[in-house]
């Protein structure tokens, strides 16, 4: 807006893909083949970016900052992969520790996606447990798309997890804690970056009251914000009449990261300089909060940092600071 970056218009094209992966592939072709788009940035979902990412590689373009933590997107290191996120294994093995740490939890359960996303977080939870010398009490499994997980808590309950870890996003973290509610157990719910939302803690209200999640990025309240996220916030009512979703903010961050990329490209914008100029990101501090931000040519993961926050009240609140399990 208001001139480009450094002279050049930059075109935002975007396809909804409906997180299927066939048709993001078609979408993919659609943006390469007629759209001669130049980098794909802030893709959607962990299946849907890893279906169409050979496609953008093999097309010799970046591939971006994918709205996943998984680890695919980094590793193994390719100079056209740029990842942001956590990554899944190393946010819930440093809430496992947390957890454990701080509030005493040694019976540890683990309710999972029957898919790659889950088994990240099973192997974090396992790994972190055997590190501290600690049995996984309970583990169980649940169908993409499920709605019941009646008989996934009851195990748990039977098993006698007093810490329950989930790789679940909105519908499913609401969904299991709602089948505890209806059980009368109430165990201590800790869930990854993904189902750390704006939307779980207003659509879940008293039923996910006291859920705890790892994180990257603060959701932006008003209250407290800074000077510079308060301006930032009051622009974005203005122009949407609604206040920002934490998925607002996520995709307003990436752009505005990739960005940065391509003003230390400079004038020449080629696909080796935009390279070069996401690789000069160094200690970027955004005004969301985020850990530092940086890429070198070795290492194209943006940080590796996460903190705990809770819902109390309604709203996320920080309990920690920026961690890592091995520190």
């Amino acid at each position: 807006a208001g001139g480009g970056i450094n002279g050049r218009r930059v075109r935002l094209v975007i396809e909804d893909m409906a997180y299927d992966p066939k048709k993001a592939v078609l979408a993919a072709q659609k943006l390469l083949n007629q759209d001669r788009i130049f980098a794909m940035v802030g893709q959607m979902g962990t299946v849907t970016a890893a279906a169409t990412m050979p496609l953008v590689l093999k097309a010799g373009l970046p591939h971006v900052f994918p709205v996943t933590p998984a680890e695919l997107f980094f590793e193994p290191h390719h100079k056209l992969k740029f990842a942001f996120f956590t990554p899944y294994y190393d946010d819930i093995r440093t809430g496992v520790k947390y957890m454990v740490q701080t509030h005493g939890k040694q019976r540890v359960g683990v309710m999972y996606q029957d898919d790659e996303f889950g088994a990240n977080i099973v192997k974090g939870v396992r790994d972190q447990l055997d590190a501290m010398k600690l049995p996984l009490v309970s583990q169980t499994s649940y169908k993409r798309g499920a709605t019941d997980f009646s008989s996934q808590i009851a195990r748990l309950k039977a098993d006698g997890a007093e810490l329950v870890v989930m790789s679940t996003v909105v519908r499913e973290t609401i969904g299991a804690m709602a089948a505890a509610r209806t059980l009368d157990w109430k165990p201590t719910f800790l869930t990854s970056q993904a189902g750390y939302s704006s939307a779980v803690a207003a659509l879940g209200k008293e039923v996910t009251e006291g859920l705890y999640a790892g994180a990257m990025t603060p959701i932006p309240y008003a209250e407290g914000a800074s000077p510079e996220l308060l301006d930032w916030i009051k622009r974005y009512r203005a122009r949407a009449n609604q206040d920002p979703s934490f998925e607002v903010v996520v995709g307003y961050m990436l752009i505005s990261t990739a960005a940065r990329g391509m003003a230390n490209a400079g004038r020449e914008l080629t696909v080796d300089a935009l390279v070069a100029g996401l690789e000069k990101i160094r200690d970027y501090k955004n005004i969301f909060g985020t850990p530092p931000i940086s890429f070198t040519a070795t290492d194209h993961l943006a940080s590796r940092q996460s903190f705990v926050a809770q819902i109390r009240n309604g709203r996320w609140v920080s309990l920690s600071g920026f961690m890592h399990y091995k520190n």
